[in-house]
C-alpha cells in the first residue's frame, strides 16, 4: 500500500496531463468483486500510473472532462477508516474514496 510520500513530499500533486483513466472491475477470491481506478498521468516530465483498489463512492463531474484535463492538482488524503479520498481540486472533475494505491513509473 502506498501513500502520499510515494508521489511526492506533499500533496496535492501538480500533473500536467491525464494521459488515460480507466475504471474497471476486478474478481479477489477473498474480497469478491473489487473496483479498480487506473489514472495515468505526466508527473514531472514522466508518465506515472496510479492504481487505485477498492474505489467507492465515486463522483464524475462530465465525463468527457476526463479526457480534456490538461493539468490539475490531485490530492490523496488519508481518512480515518483507513481508507483515502482522492480528488481532483482545481475543476473538481472527480472524486472517490479507495482502500489502497500503488505508483508506477511507465515505461
Amino acid at each position: 500500500m502506498a501513500d502520499e510520500s510515494s508521489i511526492s513530499g506533499a500533496t496535492p500533486i501538480l500533473f500536467q496531463h491525464i494521459k488515460k483513466w480507466r475504471f474497471y472491475r476486478e474478481t479477489d477470491n477473498v474480497l469478491g468483486a473489487i473496483y479498480t481506478i487506473e489514472l495515468a498521468a505526466v508527473y514531472h516530465s514522466r508518465t506515472i500510473v496510479v492504481i487505485f483498489k477498492d474505489v467507492s463512492a465515486i463522483t464524475i463531474r462530465e465525463i468527457e472532462t476526463l479526457s480534456d484535463l490538461s493539468d490539475g492538482l490531485l490530492h490523496i488524503e488519508t481518512q480515518p477508516q483507513g481508507t483515502y479520498l482522492v480528488e481532483e481540486w482545481e475543476e473538481q472533475t472527480f472524486r472517490f474514496y479507495c482502500r489502497q494505491y500503488k505508483v508506477v513509473e511507465d515505461e
